[in-house]
């Protein structure tokens, strides 16, 4: 399904969000299962929140921390499969990059979309170090050494 960018609507505010709906979203794009209740508070605990609409529904989102000085993490960005690669990504990152007061923005993506970032202007970093409580399951998907 095609749809243009006149058709989207982007919130920046969590008041109005499903969370059942978005955690539908991550399990669609996939990125996996989450717990409804769990994403509420991860998005409001964020700085920076953009969902994106069409019509009434929710077909993407982004979120990010930051300390508003030096940092920023993008933590997020999900988009249903019908929606992909129709410019939604691109304009949730850029959205977000306005609102956030950082000198430099950090990301981990999903292996395989480093092109997108890459387009976006984010260069590989070398030397950031990660602590996951499940670490064999991501040294065994490749993602950890």
């Amino acid at each position: 399904m095609e749809t243009s960018m006149d058709d989207m609507t982007l919130e920046y505010s969590t008041n109005a969000v499903n969370w059942a709906e978005l955690a539908e979203v991550y399990r669609l794009a996939p990125l996996g299962t989450y717990d409804p209740a769990q994403l509420k508070r991860a998005y409001e605990r964020s700085e920076v929140c953009c969902f994106a609409y069409r019509g009434t529904q929710l077909v993407a989102a982004g979120r990010a921390l930051s300390d508003g000085e030096y940092f920023a993490f993008i933590c997020d960005i999900v988009v249903l499969p019908e929606f992909q690669r129709q410019g939604i990504g691109t304009r949730i990152m850029n959205a977000m990059s306005e609102k956030l007061a950082a000198e430099k923005t950090l990301l981990a993506c999903v292996i395989g979309q480093e092109g997108f970032y890459r387009n976006l202007g984010f260069l590989r970093h070398k030397s950031v170090m990660a602590l996951y409580p499940n670490a064999e399951w991501y040294k065994e998907n490749g993602l950890l050494e």
